[in-house]
């Protein structure tokens, strides 16, 4: 510091006094919003779809897989959308397939890896995709439940972060949430119950710096149900279909979950025009009980950037010029208009309060955690009763051979319950009471 004395000295001396320009220092905000402000509002266009591609054989994998899957890629290639998010895309070979066939017009693209047979989750982009982040769900259903396949998969939400026009930041998430195989004794709740809220807080403390929040993707809820309407609310989100088609309130016969079922009210799954749906589905359409389930979304928000939804509309539904459809599902599109002037969050507020959604979901994971503790149970009885007979076959002298097989078959299953009693149920209570004291301090505060 002293040997700048001088040379300040002397510039005022020869009347002289040097301006000190400072480097303006530029934030991503500022510049953003100057160049939105000198340009003309821009259009996305996304799509989703479960694309129902699992890579066994008959009877367990999907009927006409490789056949769709060329033809979904047709499509994507056809409509030329901004973003396509994918699900059920199971095997990692027509991940790679798909892409390669899409790739003069989709050459960003990502996969997002989770569990033994992969999450399924994909995401297509025209636009630079420059960071990727992957969350696997705490619980994903059971290990021994073979028939479901759920844990196998490793349930995720995906998250890809696409850069339009060099300044425009768009997260977009893409996620399967856990089937529902039987709805009135639904075994599977508390986990997708957590799932829901695990999804909700991920979108909400990774999406304050973006510009355009989207999540797609089956959710394997309806409208009504408590786990979707806690996504809504807790990260303030807004449903593109809903948005754009008005709802009927008509008293339907059967109770209130039919009011949100139907093709008229945006089915996308068990619709009676789908030729891969259930023929009992179907028929019930005749007796005037069209079971159609709207379980696959479009949600959104704006960002740092204002959107507008322009449309929402179902696709990906028949293939054309054959009788076959392009999954069991159909696809959903929306296209938004990304400009200041709309706002959607000032005219139309329609988010549920938080506090009684969140007062339910710990009602159903504490119920979730007392079957954890019968089951727990349960299972070490079952391996106590494989060591009883293991030991009690020692005393049996006939057929040494088949009593040796006998003894290793109980020996495995006994493993097995007492792994399950001992850690997996173990592992399934403190998730579970992780999500439960998450959703309890959200409501202290």
């Amino acid at each position: 510091m002293a040997g700048s004395e001088p040379a300040e000295s002397d510039s005022l001396e020869s009347g002289k006094l040097e301006e000190v320009v400072e480097e303006p220092v530029y934030r991503r905000e500022s510049f953003a919003a100057l160049r939105r402000n000198n340009v003309a509002p821009r259009q996305l266009r996304v799509v989703t779809l479960n694309a129902w591609c699992l890579p066994q054989p008959w009877p367990i994998g999907s009927t006409d897989r490789v056949h769709r899957l060329s033809k979904i890629g047709e499509y994507m290639i056809e409509e030329l959308y901004d973003i396509v998010g994918l699900q059920e895309l199971w095997s990692y070979h027509d991940f790679v397939k798909l892409s390669e066939q899409c790739s003069s017009v989709y050459p960003y693209f990502h996969y997002f890896h989770s569990g033994f047979t992969g999450s399924g989750v994909c995401v297509f982009s025209r636009h630079p995709i420059v960071s990727t982040l992957t969350s696997r769900y705490s619980l994903n259903g059971f290990a021994h439940h073979i028939h479901r396949g759920d844990w196998f998969g490793g349930k995720v939400v995906g998250l890809t972060e696409v850069e339009i026009d060099g300044d425009l930041r768009v997260n977009f998430y893409t996620t399967h949430l856990h089937a529902e195989y039987d709805r009135e004794n639904d075994l599977y709740l508390p986990h997708r119950t957590s799932q829901s809220f695990e999804l909700a807080q991920f979108v909400r403390h990774t999406s304050r710096s973006a510009d355009v929040v989207i999540v797609t993707g089956d959710l394997n809820m309806e409208p009504c149900d408590l786990g979707f309407r806690m996504i809504l609310s807790h990260a303030k989100l807004f449903d593109a279909w809903r948005m754009s088609h008005e709802v009927e309130n008509d008293e339907a016969d059967g109770g209130e979950l039919l009011k949100y079922r139907g093709i008229a009210k945006g089915g996308t799954c068990d619709r009676p025009d789908n030729c891969y749906t259930k023929r009992a589905l179907k028929l019930a359409v005749s007796a005037k009980k069209d079971e159609s389930k709207r379980i696959d979304y479009i949600l959104f928000k704006s960002g740092r950037c204002n959107v507008k939804l322009e449309e929402c509309e179902i696709t990906l539904n028949q293939i054309p010029g054959e009788q076959m459809n392009y999954s069991d599902h159909v696809g959903l599109r929306a296209r938004f208009t990304i400009d200041d002037r709309f706002r959607h969050e000032r005219s139309v507020n329609t988010w549920e309060p938080n506090r009684p959604l969140l007062i339910e979901a710990i009602g159903i994971v504490s119920g979730g955690e007392r079957r954890a503790r019968t089951d727990r149970i349960f299972f070490l009885i079952l391996a106590a009763i494989c060591l009883i007979l293991i030991l009690g076959s020692l005393f049996f002298e006939v057929f040494p051979m088949g009593f040796a097989v006998l003894r290793f078959a109980l020996t495995v299953v006994g493993v097995f319950f007492v792994w399950q009693g001992l850690i997996g149920l173990t592992l399934e209570r403190k998730a579970l009471k992780a999500a439960k004291q998450a959703m309890q301090q959200i409501l202290n505060n």
